[in-house]
C-alpha cells in the first residue's frame, strides 16, 4: 500500500526550532538554536561526550556523566528536550513492580514533578508537558551540557568513523571532536550514520525461536460491521506467510493533551481535511452507540491541570498503523511527510466529531465541550495547543552484543549478571496493519493477544550487553533507546521510564569508557554496578 497517495500536504523540511505556532504543514524555521544551558556553546569543544537526543535518556546520561566529571555536547533534533515525555506522553507508563523504577530517572525526574505539585508521595507519574519540560531543561541545566537545539543528522556525511571509533560529528558550528557518543534519539540516526548494525520491523518467529514474532494472523482483533470495510486507512489484504518477517512497525500517534477549561482552544481544521477519511471512525460511532468525545476520552485519562491524555482511543482511533512504515529508516523530508500524515489524522479527526453534519449534534456539541489547552505546545510546529512530537513506539533496534528476545523477558531467561535496570510490563504491541476480511470485517493485525490485553512477563534485568555494539564493532557508542532487542523484546521495556534508566546506564558506560580510554566492550561490570547503585540505580529484585 502506498501510502504518499494519502499524502495531500508534504509536511515541512529542516529543523524545528522554537518559534511562533504555525499551522499543521506550515515550514517551521531552519536555523538551529542554543538555549541556555550552564555553559557557552563552543565549535569544535573541549567536549567528553556527544550525546544525540534530549531524551530523558539523553538528560540522563548527561547528568550521570557530570557527575564523573566530564562534560557533553547534546544535539536535539527538535526545538524541546524531554522528548515524547514533554512532548505529549504525560500519563507515565510505569512497570507492574514500582520497586524497578529507580536511580536518577526516579529521584532527579519523576521526584521532582513530585514536589512541583507537591503531591504525599515523593514521585509523581501523572503531569502537564510544560512541568515536564521546564524539569527536563533544568536538569540539563544542573549537567553543565551544552544543548543545540533543531539540529537534525541526516547520514554518514554527518559523522567521523575513524576504524573503530567515531571521532566527530558535524554541527551548526563544523565539526565537534568527542571521546564518546551517546544516541539517545528515537530514530537512531548518529548509530545507523555510524554503520553500527541494527534492523527494523518485525524479525520470523524462527529467528530467535520467539512464539510471538513475526506476521501475527492467528491473534488479529476482527471488528465489524463496517460497509464497505475498505479505504483509508485500511490496506490490503497481506499475503505474509503465518510467523514470517517484514519491515512494519507498530502504529504511532499523537499523544495529545485536551481540557474543558474555558481558555480553551477549538479543535482546528487541518490543512488537506478531507471528512471521507473518517469513515470507518463514523461507522464505529454509530454501532457501539458513542454519545460523544467525552465518552471516548473517559475519566481515567486525567492528569493535573484539568487536563486530559488522549492515546489511543477505539479500534479506528487516533493510531495511524501502517501510516509509520517509512519512518525509521527515512530521510528528514519522509519523515516529516510522516507526520504531516499524523497531524493531519490526528487533528481531522477531532474535527471531524466536532463539526461534521453526519454527526448528531448532541455529539458535536459535547465534542466542543473540550479543546486544545492554550498553556501547552504554544509554539508547537503543528498549532498551538497541539504537540509538537510524534509518539514513535518503536523505530531502529542495534544489533548489539546481546539482543533482548522475549525468552529474557520470562524466567528461565529473566536473570542477568550484568544487570543495569529490571523492568516488568507486558509485551505491548500496538496495530501494525488494517486490512479488511470478507464483506464487513476490518481486521487489526499485531496484537500478541487477539485482544487488548498484553502477553504477561516475568519481573526482567536488562543486561549491558543490550547497550553496545558486538565487538569488531564500534567501540565509543551506547545506545540505550534503540537499544539492542528483537521486535518482540522490544514490546515490554520501550517504555520512557526505562529508557532513563538504560540512559543513565549509557551515561556510567560512557564515563568508564572515557576514563580508561578503552572499549566500550571491555567495560567492567562490578564497577558499573557500583557506580550505577551510588544514585540508586536498582539492579536486582
Amino acid at each position: 500500500m502506498d501510502r504518499r497517495r494519502f499524502l495531500t500536504a508534504a509536511a515541512a523540511t529542516g529543523a524545528l526550532t522554537l518559534g511562533s505556532a504555525t499551522r499543521a504543514g506550515a515550514r517551521p524555521s531552519t536555523r538551529p538554536s542554543t538555549r541556555p544551558s550552564g555553559r557557552p556553546r563552543a565549535a569544535g569543544g573541549p567536549y567528553d561526550a556527544v550525546v544525540y537526543g534530549a531524551t530523558l535518556a539523553g538528560i540522563m546520561a548527561a547528568l550521570r556523566l557530570a557527575g564523573r566529571g566530564y562534560r557533553s555536547l547534546v544535539l536535539e533534533p527538535t526545538g524541546h528536550p524531554g522528548g515524547v515525555v514533554a512532548g505529549g506522553l504525560v500519563k507515565t507508563d510505569i512497570p507492574n513492580d514500582i520497586r524497578a523504577l529507580a536511580g536518577l530517572t526516579h529521584t532527579s525526574f519523576f521526584n521532582a514533578i513530585g514536589a512541583h505539585y507537591g503531591v504525599g508521595s515523593p514521585a509523581q507519574y501523572r503531569f502537564e508537558p510544560k512541568v515536564a519540560e521546564d524539569i527536563a531543561r533544568s536538569l540539563l541545566d544542573q549537567a553543565g551540557a551544552t544543548v543545540v537545539y533543531g539540529h537534525r543528522l541526516r547520514g554518514p556525511a554527518d559523522v567521523t568513523v575513524t576504524g573503530k571509533r567515531i571521532t566527530a560529528v558535524r554541527t551548526p558550528d563544523g565539526w565537534v571532536r568527542a571521546r564518546f557518543f551517546v544516541d539517545a534519539s528515537y530514530e537512531g540516526d548518529l548509530m545507523a550514520a555510524a554503520k553500527v548494525p541494527y534492523t527494523v520491523g518485525r524479525e520470523s518467529a524462527a529467528e530467535y525461536g520467539e512464539p510471538h514474532a513475526g506476521f501475527r494472523s492467528d491473534t488479529v482483533l476482527r471488528i465489524g460491521d463496517f460497509t464497505p470495510n475498505t479505504g483509508y486507512p485500511v490496506g490490503p489484504v497481506p499475503v505474509t506467510p503465518l510467523g514470517a518477517a517484514d519491515e512494519k512497525v507498530m502504529a504511532y500517534n499523537f499523544r495529545g493533551v485536551l481540557t474543558r477549561s474555558a481558555d480553551r482552544l477549538p479543535f482546528p481544521k487541518p490543512d488537506g481535511y478531507d471528512p471521507d477519511t473518517f469513515l470507518h471512525l463514523k461507522q464505529l460511532i454509530d454501532f457501539r452507540g458513542v454519545t460523544g468525545l467525552t465518552q471516548l476520552v473517559g475519566t481515567t485519562a486525567a492528569i493535573p491541570g484539568d487536563k486530559y491524555q488522549t492515546n489511543q482511543g477505539p479500534f479506528i482511533g487516533l493510531d495511524l498503523p501502517g501510516a509509520g512504515w517509512d519512518y525509521p529508516d527515512g530521510t528528514w523530508e519522509r519523515r516529516d511527510e510522516v507526520i504531516a500524515e499524523h497531524v493531519r489524522w490526528h487533528q481531522g479527526q477531532l474535527y471531524f466529531m466536532a463539526n461534521d453534519p453526519s454527526l448528531p449534534e448532541s455529539f458535536r456539541a459535547d465534542t466542543r465541550s473540550w479543546g486544545l489547552p492554550a498553556d501547552e505546545f504554544t509554539d508547537s510546529p503543528y498549532g498551538a495547543g497541539f504537540p509538537h512530537a510524534l509518539y514513535v513506539r518503536e523505530g531502529r533496534r542495534m544489533k548489539g552484543a546481546h539482543v533482548l528476545t522475549e525468552h529474557d523477558l520470562l524466567a528461565p531467561g529473566n536473570t542477568k549478571t550484568t544487570s543495569v535496570a529490571c523492568w516488568k510490563y507486558g509485551m505491548d504491541c500496538h496495530t501494525v496493519q488494517y486490512y479488511p476480511e470478507g464483506d464487513r470485517l476490518i481486521v487489526g493485525e499485531g496484537s500478541l493477544t487477539g485482544t487488548t490485553s498484553n502477553v504477561p512477563v516475568d519481573l526482567y534485568q536488562i543486561p549491558a550487553e543490550c547497550l553496545f555494539p558486538a565487538a569488531g564493532s564500534v567501540d565509543n557508542i551506547a545506545v540505550p533507546v534503540c537499544f539492542s532487542a528483537s521486535h518482540i523484546g522490544y514490546t515490554s521495556p520501550r517504555m520512557e521510564p526505562d529508557f532513563g534508566m538504560l540512559g543513565e546506564a549509557a551515561g556510567e558506560l560512557a564515563a568508564q569508557s572515557i576514563e580508561r580510554d578503552q572499549a566500550v566492550q571491555s567495560y567492567r561490570y562490578a564497577d558499573l554496578a557500583t557506580a550505577l547503585t551510588e544514585h540508586g540505580s536498582v539492579l536486582s529484585l
